[in-house]
């Protein structure tokens, strides 16, 4: 299992663990959580369906608890990729089954080609059939009904959970001149409704979200939850990296689902009543509308009584304070938000980064590294970590001066701390030549054989 399969597999232990990382609970409560996830049914990041036990949970939330994200992480298995090969005309039999009815199951299609005659009983195992059905992207049931069940709610504390969401906005003049679109990227608070940071910009990508969400943490702390839909910039490593690093439990509303996310849709449809049908027809330059917008929040929408809380959201969030949970001691948000690509060091000594090369250090050639850097500062060099650990930093590729830059010879050198095996293998072959030679018709490697004839 490669690391980003085990990073996938400690990102889904992460979720399946949800409210435990963060939430304040007594022994009692948390034993009664670990029956409470047990007894659901959870689907793995390759589409398999498991059941875990209440002593399964209770290991991984003492292992995050003690040893953090990493701890998560799985060992290698010894039996990793290992399968059973399908025929060309099953497979097809098997797909076809599965398109035919996209809730049938893997045991239902196994017996029903059993049943046929297709296969003969037992051949085909569930983990072979679930890889072909994920390769055809076919592997997922469909819910039941058009629809999930609505609730209102509302959370507890600040903090207890975020919404997030990006809203198309009106056409700017850009820094450059241009006219472009704009997009706002907000962050709410469930309990209090208070707009934690809102902002426009020319991009709705994972850079402009993140960078959104790094400014609401340095001003009102560590969310226990954030409740984003599946756009490209909430569902990229990114952000997932991001939230299990500051034990923020990350939270995905379904496929094209805004009603799940009711409190900032409704925020949305405010500000254009509010905002948006006041503004001139023609562009406003993108700091000017910002300032509009800023001015907007601090002196009306935050400063005026809720129609859910029945609280103004400033003076609400600010009754909350004793709940905000603050940054960790020796946390660096600037490192946490650094985003991660893995590349493979190539023989030169050379990765490829955004359309150049970068040489890091000569001993990693052949080895897959992962880059870690900013994304919104182009000038930047990454740095390079193995297995989570800070190797080397990189520089530029110079060709004219590797012209005249001394080689390096990498000798293999013995470890300073090496224990000597106290074996000579040049000796060992001298011993058994010489007992070859000496011994007619002896095995050479029986260490009884005399050295003397009788």
């Amino acid at each position: 299992m490669d690391d980003k399969a085990k990073r996938a597999i400690a990102l889904w232990r992460l979720g399946v663990l949800g409210a435990l990382v963060s939430a304040r609970l007594e022994h009692g409560d948390r034993v009664q959580l670990f029956k409470e996830i047990a007894a659901r049914v959870h689907q793995m990041p390759d589409g398999k369906v498991v059941e875990l036990s209440a002593r399964t949970v209770e290991s991984w939330y003492y292992a995050h608890k003690h040893g953090g994200f990493e701890a998560l992480h799985p060992d290698t298995r010894s039996d990793c990729g290992q399968s059973r090969a399908i025929a060309p005309d099953v497979a097809e039999l098997i797909l076809r089954a599965k398109r035919e009815k996209p809730r049938r199951s893997i045991r239902r299609i196994i017996r029903m080609l059993e049943r046929a005659r297709k296969v003969k009983p037992g051949t085909l195992s569930r983990s072979s059939v679930h890889r072909l059905l994920s390769l055809a992207g076919v592997s997922a049931r469909p819910l039941r009904g058009p629809s999930a069940e609505r609730r209102s709610f509302i959370a507890e504390h600040a903090g207890d959970l975020w919404v997030g969401d990006a809203l198309h906005g009106p056409l700017v003049i850009a820094p450059d001149g241009r006219v472009r679109k704009s997009y706002m990227l907000s962050q709410i608070d469930n309990a209090t409704r208070f707009i934690l940071h809102s902002y426009f910009t020319l991009s709705e990508g994972a850079e402009a979200q993140e960078y959104g969400l790094k400014q609401a943490i340095l001003k009102y702390g560590l969310p226990r939850a954030y409740y984003v839909d599946r756009g490209s910039a909430y569902i990229a490593w990114s952000l997932r990296f991001i939230c299990a690093d500051l034990g923020i439990h990350l939270l995905h509303a379904g496929v094209q689902d805004a009603e799940a996310k009711g409190v900032i849709e409704r925020w949305h449809r405010t500000w254009r009543e509010e905002v948006f049908d006041e503004l001139p027809d023609t562009p406003l330059p993108l700091a000017e509308l910002n300032a509009k917008h800023w001015a907007w929040l601090g002196a009306e929408y935050h400063a005026r009584e809720h129609d859910t809380t029945r609280r103004a959201p400033r003076e609400h969030l600010l009754a909350e304070v004793a709940e905000i949970r603050p940054v960790p001691r020796g946390v660096d948000l600037d490192e946490v938000f650094l985003h991660r690509a893995e590349r493979l060091v190539r023989k030169d000594g050379t990765v490829r980064f955004r359309g150049g090369f970068l040489e890091v250090r000569p001993e990693l050639c052949k080895k897959l590294v992962e880059l870690r850097f900013d994304p919104a500062d182009e000038t930047a060099l990454p740095r390079v970590f193995v297995d989570g650990r800070f190797v080397c930093d990189t520089v530029p590729l110079d060709r004219l001066r590797n012209m005249t830059r001394h080689r390096r010879r990498l000798t293999g050198e013995p470890a300073p701390d090496a224990t000597p095996s106290g074996l000579d293998p040049l000796a060992l072959i001298e011993d058994e030549h010489y007992r070859r030679t000496r011994l007619t018709g002896a095995d050479p490697h029986d260490d009884n054989e005399d050295d003397e004839e009788e």
